[in-house]
Parts: C-alpha cells; sequence; structure tokens
C-alpha cells in the first residue's frame, strides 16, 4: 500500500497536534521548570509547520505557507536544542536570537527562491539549518546535567538521527538534483514525515520523562529543601535558586546586585606534581578562605564544575572590586600559611547587574568569563566585566593589580 503525499502529511500532522498537545496541556496544569516550557514551544512550532504543510498541499495561494512551514519546523529543532542548554543551565540569549534569526533567513529563503524550484524552494537553507539544530541538541544531551541521566540519551540518539537525515537530504539534493529517483524514493517528503512521526513520538515520551528526573533531583521551586555541603556551601541547583530570588528583589528596588566567581587555576599541574592529595588541600584551603572571608549577608555556593560563586550586594561598583581585592589577598595569606606546597594563581571575576543586568544566567556567565580573563592576565587580579582591559587600574582603578 502506498500513500500519496497529501495524506502523509495529514497523518504526520495528526501525531504532531496528539503527541505534542499533549505535552503542552501537561506544561500549562502543572508548575513546571524552563526546560518544560522550552520544549513546550518546540511542539507547538511543529504543530503549525504540520499545519502549513498540509494548507500548502491542498491550496494554490503561493509560497507563503510553505515559508511558514519551514521557519516553524527549524524553530521547533531549534527550541528543542535549546530546553536541552536550558536543563543544563546555560546560557540561552543568544542562542535563542540564533534561531529566530535562521527561522526568519529559512521562510525570506522560500519567497526569494526562483518559483522554478517549487516544492523544494527554500529547502537547502531549512535542511542545513534543521541538521545544525538537531547536532547542537545531540551534542548538548552528553553534557552537563543530561550526561548524568541514561533517559537524555534517548532525546540524543532521535536528534542526532534527524541531523543525519537532514544531511543527507541537504547533500543529496545539492549533488544529485532534487529529480534524481534516489531523492524521490528514499528522502522525499513522504520519507520525512513518517521520520517526523518517529521523531515527535519519542521526544515527547523522553521531554516528559526528563521534565520528572529534573523535578525529583534539583525539587520544585516551592520546596523549603536546600541542597548545601558539609562546609555550608550551596551546591549547584540550591545557589541558583537563591541568587535568582535575590535578583528578583533587587531588580524590582533597583538596587545594585553582584556576582563574584573565584577562578582557582593550576590545580591539574599541582596533582601532576604534588599529588592529588595536594591538589584537593589547596582546593579545601582556597574554599574554606572564601567562606571565612565571605560577607556576612552573602551566599556561598558552587557550580557543576565546583567553581565557587559568591552572590552579594555591594554598596558600589568600587565596592564590589574592593571587596573582590581584599578577599584576593586575604586567600593568598591564607594558603601561604596553610601549609601548601605551591601557591596557585586565583583570579576573581565580578559582575554588575549596573553593568549586566538582572538576568541570572547571563551575570554568572558574565562573572565567569571576567574571572578567566583574570587568569589570562599577567599583572590583573581582578576583573569586573562589561569594563575595558585598557583601562584597568591604570585609568579608572577598575581592576586591582598584583
Amino acid at each position: 500500500m502506498s500513500l500519496d503525499p497529501y495524506t502523509v502529511k495529514l497523518i504526520t500532522a495528526l501525531v504532531v497536534h496528539v503527541a505534542g498537545g499533549l505535552f503542552v496541556l501537561e506544561t500549562m496544569l502543572r508548575k513546571d521548570d524552563r526546560a518544560g516550557r522550552a520544549w513546550a514551544m518546540g511542539f507547538l512550532s511543529g504543530m503549525i509547520a504540520t499545519e502549513a504543510f498540509v494548507i500548502a498541499e491542498v491550496s494554490e495561494i503561493g509560497l507563503w505557507p510553505t515559508a511558514i512551514g519551514d521557519a516553524a519546523w527549524v524553530t521547533c529543532l531549534g527550541l528543542l536544542w535549546l530546553g536541552c542548554r536550558v536543563y543544563n543551565n546555560r546560557p540561552i540569549g543568544r542562542v535563542a536570537l540564533v534561531i529566530a534569526l535562521t527561522a526568519l533567513l529559512t521562510g525570506a529563503a522560500v519567497l526569494l527562491e526562483d518559483a522554478v524550484a517549487g516544492a523544494w524552494s527554500g529547502s537547502w537553507v531549512m535542511f542545513a539549518a534543521n541538521a545544525a539544530f538537531a547536532g547542537l541538541g545531540a551534542f548538548e544531551t552528553v553534557r552537563g546535567a543530561m550526561r548524568r541521566t541514561r533517559t537524555a540519551l534517548g532525546l540524543g540518539i532521535v536528534l542526532l538521527a534527524a541531523a543525519v537525515f537532514q544531511l543527507v537530504r541537504l547533500i543529496a539534493g545539492v549533488t544529485l538534483g532534487t529529480e534524481h529517483e534516489v531523492l524521490r524514493d528514499w528522502i522525499d517528503s513522504g520519507v520525512a514525515g513518517i521520520a517526523t512521526i518517529c521523531l515527535v513520538i519519542v521526544a515527547v515520551v523522553v521531554t516528559s520523562v526528563l521534565r520528572v528526573e529534573q523535578v525529583r533531583l534539583r525539587g520544585t521551586e516551592d520546596t523549603s529543601l536546600m541542597a548545601i555541603a558539609s562546609d555550608g556551601v550551596l551546591l549547584a541547583p540550591s545557589f541558583a535558586r537563591v541568587l535568582g530570588g535575590r535578583l528578583m528583589r533587587a531588580n524590582r528596588r533597583a538596587e545594585l546586585f553582584g556576582v563574584l566567581v573565584v577562578r582557582i587555576d593550576s590545580l591539574g599541574r599541582i596533582a601532576t606534581a604534588f599529588g592529588a592529595d595536594e591538589a584537593d588541600h589547596v582546593h579545601q584551603a582556597a574554599r574554606a578562605a572564601v567562606r571565612r572571608l565571605s560577607p556576612t549577608t552573602a551566599a556561598l555556593g558552587t557550580d557543576d564544575h565546583g567553581v565557587l560563586l559568591l552572590a552579594f550586594q555591594p554598596s558600589s561598583p568600587a565596592d564590589a572590586r574592593q571587596l573582590a581585592a581584599r578577599m584576593h589577598r586575604a586567600m593568598l595569606d591564607q594558603l601561604r600559611t596553610a601549609g601548601v606546597p605551591v601557591v596557585p594563581p586565583i583570579g576573581m571575576g565580578v559582575s554588575l547587574t549596573s553593568i549586566s543586568g538582572y538576568d541570572r544566567d547571563t551575570l554568572i556567565d558574565a562573572a565567569r568569563t571576567a574571572a578567566k580573563r583574570a587568569i589570562a592576565s599577567d599583572d590583573v587580579t581582578v576583573v569586573v566585566a562589561g569594563e575595558d582591559d585598557e583601562t584597568d587600574d591604570a585609568t579608572r582603578g577598575q581592576a586591582v593589580r598584583r
């Protein structure tokens, strides 16, 4: 039995609407995390894409339905990737912008391409974008928090299969031409519809399970339980929650708030030269020093990689720089008196809401980048995110030199 393209697209639309609709409905009925909302928006984009393709099949109103469908399908895979980044607590601002611009480019390619291309108008851009977004989503499933759950492997396999399929469609179309029988028989819209049905069903099941696991492992936003290490340092999920709450209050009152990242370098080389025990001794001594020197009202935590982060409220940008400088000098003094074999380089990165805004992930990412700059510099130990390297301390006193 063979199915005509219209029937395949109708069945695809039905499956996408039922599976994606259930996921979206569940998202609306429960208080969900940001990853679930991103995935729900992705499934909504998939619904829009299938509706547009059906309209394009049964009507003769030009290339507009195809342009909308291609752009929505690219958005669908892009949002699946975005949801994976949210699950891993990674920045999403630039990624969201890339997805939006790519979707617009895909739709524009359909409308601008010569009409003789017919049903394949603008498809090359869509194939390339889908392959890229699906591949990046598959890569994201093997990092961060998703790497620690086997459920994410299923989503990674599905996204990898989608990336390979779209890449094969792109290469075959470019090299063989749109009229070649291989392209028509094996990777045309009918086969793509069957692949879409498989992708959506598995993706809905896996993302639903991932969402449940995330709630179980991290707790809901309403829970009163906090994950704290034995020395009183907040673990990554709890620190993120505490920082998010304080930033929300600071934003409401237009108050200055800051994040300090303490980056300790050369621990790997210390472990190689003196052994893992000595490297751990250095790390624990530095961790104890940060705890002792932190302001009483500040929140001290770590990220997923064990890097120390401090959420604090300075009175001014100068106060934030001075605090980081004092902590750096005191940490070096304490490490020297703690009997460590070698004092490693320590970089202090500060990000302020007056420069980086009140978004939690953006603020943390800016502080991390500043700490990396401090480590890479030969004569600067404290760097404030958003300030010009050339004016550090020499002209404005915005960085503290060794």
